[in-house]
């Protein structure tokens, strides 16, 4: 598996001119996956903490510059020969649960997802808030499915653990 270190990762955003807020978005939902990685180990769980890293830090990159950032940004990461982690990107958003090919399924695509739900700009929030912003920022009017489908997910990662 070839994964992007932390530095190559920041250079990638930097080549692709992604906007320093988008940045420092990134950065904490790298740093909240991996605080849920050293949850899930705790417990027993075997997570590739790298593949995390890369995917939380890269699942944003055509965010600023796309329609489709999920489908357009899993395509870049995957040219630039990271297919794992472009899987992430593919399975981080909310737009395409209702596809199979587009829903998290691994602990390492449902912790970018749900770090994801969880970090509002750069800012650790709770999902309701984080989708309160959602639905705001995005013209979204029912947003419930989405929202039980994250509570789900917090659910099976934290197990009554409580992340700030």
């Amino acid at each position: 598996m070839n994964l992007p270190t932390r530095e190559q990762c920041l250079q990638i955003l930097k080549d692709s001119n992604v906007p320093g807020n988008i940045v420092a978005h990134l950065k904490k939902v790298c740093e909240f996956s991996l605080k849920i990685c050293d949850l899930l180990e705790k417990k027993g769980i075997k997570v590739n903490k790298k593949l995390v890293a890369a995917g939380a830090l890269l699942h944003d990159i055509k965010k600023a510059d796309s329609e489709d950032h999920i489908v357009q940004g899993h395509e870049l990461v995957k040219s630039l020969g990271f297919p794992e982690v472009a899987l992430i990107i593919k399975k981080h958003g909310l737009s395409y649960l209702d596809n199979p090919e587009f829903v998290p399924k691994t602990w390492e695509e449902k912790i970018v997802f749900y770090a994801d739900k969880r970090i509002k700009n750069d800012k650790i929030v709770s999902v309701d808030e984080r989708f309160e912003y959602i639905k705001q920022r995005y013209k979204r009017g029912d947003v419930e499915k989405e929202i039980n489908f994250t509570k789900k997910i917090e659910k099976e990662l934290l197990r009554k653990a409580k992340l700030e």
